[in-house]
């Protein structure tokens, strides 16, 4: 699997899992009636007031029964919308990470046919010794003015390079010794 295969598997599974979530809250709790009830709303005082009849402890149980009844009936409709609203989105995602962790990004290794790993031989093409027309050629840039004496140049003289490790020897002597 490349980087872009991967990328694109991600957004993929994540703009599916947001708009599974959006469509599904929307159509579970707003089209479909809530179904919530509790102890004032309309339905649970019509069903007291034509079930609880007789002594006022058989009322109270009687009532009580009907509240707790209609509690639970909303728990468990407002726990299966939520579930089935969150639990594929979930279930995506498990199953991606566990997809990706079992197919990792394949790296793109960039060398050079003739060099069989070597890294010998490739430092060696590096450091080696050229003219700027031979640098220009392996660089693939034009219009180089030509040399007028067909001289060699180290990549040094062309382009120097700090040498850090000596200054750093010297700032750590300087310090080291003491003021005089």
């Amino acid at each position: 699997m490349t980087k872009g295969e991967r990328t694109r598997l991600v957004w993929t599974v994540s703009i599916g899992s947001l708009l599974w979530m959006v469509a599904a809250a929307i159509v579970l709790f707003g089209v479909m009636d809530a179904e919530v009830t509790n102890h004032s709303s309309a339905v649970v005082k019509d069903r007291m007031a034509a079930e609880c009849l007789g002594t006022f402890k058989d009322r109270y149980d009687c009532k009580e029964a009907i509240i707790v009844q209609s509690g639970r009936d909303t728990f468990w409709s407002m726990s299966w919308r939520f579930l089935t609203v969150i639990v594929p989105a979930l279930t995506a995602s498990f199953w991606l990470s566990s997809y990706l962790r079992k197919h990792p990004v394949q790296l793109v290794e960039h060398r050079q046919a003739d060099d069989n790993g070597d890294w010998k031989s490739r430092a060696k093409f590096h450091t080696q010794v050229q003219s700027p027309q031979q640098a220009a050629e392996d660089l693939h840039v034009e219009d180089v003015p030509a040399s007028s004496h067909g001289a060699k140049h180290l990549i040094d003289e062309i382009a120097p390079v700090d040498d850090w490790k000596s200054r750093a020897q010297n700032q750590i002597s300087k310090a080291k010794r003491p003021d005089q």
